[in-house]
């Protein structure tokens, strides 16, 4: 019987490179009051590998693709817009040295957690509608993915 995997009680944390281009293993803090995380689909590129003996098309597998752009979505709160704020100050003066800022999903049934590298971007702000909880949107340039590994330690508190 498959135990399945939900998103009840998942964190998403962060860290930055400690050695230039190495992904950190320890010292990530939680990003607080996320609504939702974006989705990392790997689609493929394909490179067309036909030459003119060739009667139907032949594709080889190319680059994949995480998407330039990943968004988060969080609650809006002072602490938010402390927090990412920052999160992009030092993320300006870090990539200055080539270090990159780390994500991590963790979800407490898995055995591993999913991480990605991407540079956060000054907030923008959600609109206002009324009886409604007030998001604020946080974008990310992805510039790589690490993929399934080994959960984090987080840095205590």
């Amino acid at each position: 019987m498959a135990l399945e995997i939900t998103s009840v009680g998942a964190q998403v944390a962060y860290a930055f490179d400690t050695t230039s281009g190495q992904k950190p293993t320890s010292g990530f803090m939680i990003l607080p009051d996320v609504n939702e995380a974006p989705e990392f689909d790997l689609s493929l590129e394909t490179v067309d590998a036909s030459n003119i003996t060739d009667k139907i098309t032949r594709y080889v597998p190319g680059r994949q693709d995480p998407g330039g752009d990943a968004a988060y979505t969080l609650n809006h709160t002072n602490n938010v817009i402390d927090v990412w704020e920052s999160l992009v100050a030092t993320a300006d003066t870090n990539y200055a040295s080539g270090k990159r800022l780390w994500w991590a999903y963790i979800y407490p049934d898995a055995d591993d957690a999913y991480y990605w590298a991407g540079r956060p971007l000054a907030l923008g702000s959600s609109g206002i509608s009324q009886n409604a909880l007030s998001t604020i949107p946080a974008h990310c340039a992805v510039n790589d993915v690490g993929g399934w590994d080994t959960k984090p330690t987080l840095a205590s508190v």
